[in-house]
């Protein structure tokens, strides 16, 4: 029902419209894995690794519609007060899967789009070195990227890297003593094996506070993003970023809604009818009858979208 609706979205203009209202918005990206099995397997029902044709044709639409830059563009964007193209958009990896060297790297360089990936550190010292086989293999869904990986790809392909902390433990959940091990462990982690100047960071399961936030921008990193939905204001807290997810399951009409930021706003007009509908029916159906038609109106003179 999901997918049926957001193609009517995608198919009507909607989303071309939301993606214009949100242009001057940054909006960043969340995958896990690019995969080249046909189909999500057994081991990852949410389909969180994408399929290797699918994030082909999902890098095929955003650098035909968005401007594609690195975390750090952003932040130093945001530093220096410079103000971004519309239409900025980010990519980011969480857990440092394997299958980002072997399946997505190839469809990122071909494109020359920058790309952040947040490694679980503890995982990154485990695996063994740089003398894997480079070709993807279903073992690279569930295995993680070495440090010395890691640093390949960083010198001579430009990715960025950072800290998804050293356990992916749920940090709310942890003792003071535990969080500070985690944020701080895998800052230094960074630092040491990647020449990392200033980490930035990415909770666990999206799961943050004001506290843990404080503790990330204490310990030094340069930002920490959630899974909260939504683009970014200009002047937005750089310690809770929020990020669009992006699984197996998007095809483009999915992509196209959720990265123009239509997905929130289905999800915060929803939660605003089901609080009236209760009390004041006549109020829903004036809400619709005055936003459909306008959105209808305006989208077909907009041209992001094809």
């Amino acid at each position: 029902m999901k997918k049926f609706l957001f193609g009517l979205l995608y198919r009507f203009g909607v989303a071309r419209f939301v993606a214009w209202w949100n242009r001057g918005r940054v909006v960043v990206l969340c995958y896990h894995g690019v995969t080249a099995r046909p189909s999500p397997g057994p081991d990852d029902p949410k389909g969180l690794h994408v399929n290797r044709n699918r994030f082909a044709a999902h890098l095929a639409f955003l650098d035909r519609h968005y401007n594609l830059i690195s975390l750090s563009d952003y932040l130093n964007a945001r530093k220096s007060g410079r103000r971004l193209p519309n239409y900025s958009a980010v990519l980011t990896f969480d857990d440092g899967f394997r299958n980002f060297l072997t399946a997505a790297v190839p469809l990122l360089t071909e494109r020359k789009i920058p790309a952040t990936v947040f490694l679980i550190t503890d995982n990154a010292g485990r695996e063994n070195g740089n003398k894997r086989n480079q070709k993807w293999v279903p073992e690279d869904d569930q295995r993680y990227l070495s440090w010395d990986e890691a640093r390949t790809l960083k010198e001579e392909h430009g990715f960025e890297f950072g800290s998804h902390t050293c356990s992916h433990s749920r940090l709310l959940t942890l003792s003071v003593d535990d969080t500070e091990r985690e944020l701080l462990h895998s800052f230094n982690d960074l630092v040491a094996n990647l020449a990392v100047d200033k980490p930035t960071l990415s909770y666990p399961k999206g799961e943050y506070s004001q506290l843990l936030a404080a503790d990330a921008r204490k310990l030094g990193y340069a930002c920490a993003v959630t899974t909260d939905r939504g683009n970014n204001e200009v002047d937005c807290d750089l310690f809770a970023l929020g990020r669009t997810l992006i699984g197996d399951h998007d095809d483009l009409a999915s992509l196209a809604v959720r990265v123009s930021g239509l997905r929130e706003w289905i999800v915060r007009v929803s939660s605003l009818l089901r609080r009236l509908r209760p009390a004041k029916p006549h109020l829903v159906k004036a809400v619709v009858a005055v936003v459909a038609p306008s959105v209808a109106a305006v989208a077909p003179s907009l041209e992001l979208l094809d």
